[in-house]
């Protein structure tokens, strides 16, 4: 059992590492597989399969979820506490530790910065046993402003993000921020 879960991990951390650091391989006619969302306040955008609906709770968060799978979609932008001088860094530090203590299996699979997304960001992909016993596998994508920041969540369980690969990455790389200062 304990074989087969880090063999189960060693495969997704391989996965998980070439889906976020490869170049994007579409083929011709996938955009239409897609469709754009753009926030009402124009401050960010991204691109997430037609096949899914797009929720807004409010004007700072909105959540892409598929009727049938687990696959979930999450973004919001957060206003910050005081005039600290966060980072991405710091956001990232901070999720890790909290999934270590709130989670169990916590394996951190990859790490670094969207190309092409200036200002302070970054993302990690992580696995993890959640409080239920299932097991998960999320990208989290941080964005930090001058007194806002965003966050990115992608998360399907294992064999969802292993069928999914292309599509994860195409919706991870087409976060972009129309606002640097997502006000």
């Amino acid at each position: 059992m304990l074989n087969k879960r880090i063999k189960l991990i060693t495969s997704l951390s391989f996965l998980i590492v070439s889906c976020f650091w490869a170049a994007p391989d579409h083929g011709i006619g996938d955009d239409a597989l897609y469709k754009k969302y753009t926030d009402p306040n124009g401050r960010f955008s991204f691109e997430y399969p037609a096949t899914m609906n797009v929720q807004s709770a409010n004007a700072d968060e909105v959540k892409v979820t598929h009727p049938g799978a687990s696959f979930r979609i999450t973004v919001f932008v957060e206003q910050r506490q005081g005039k600290s001088k966060l980072t991405a860094a710091d956001l990232l530090d901070w999720s890790k530790k909290r999934l270590q203590e709130e989670m169990k299996n916590v394996s951190v699979l990859g790490e670094g910065k969207l190309q092409g997304l200036e200002g302070s960001q970054g993302y990690i992909a992580v696995s993890f046993t959640d409080k239920k016993g299932i097991q998960l596998v999320q990208m989290v994508q941080y964005y930090v402003a001058e007194d806002r920041f965003l966050q990115m969540t992608i998360s399907d369980r294992p064999e969802g993000f292993k069928n999914l690969q292309t599509v994860i990455q195409k919706v991870h790389q087409s976060l972009k921020i129309l606002n640097p200062k997502l006000k």
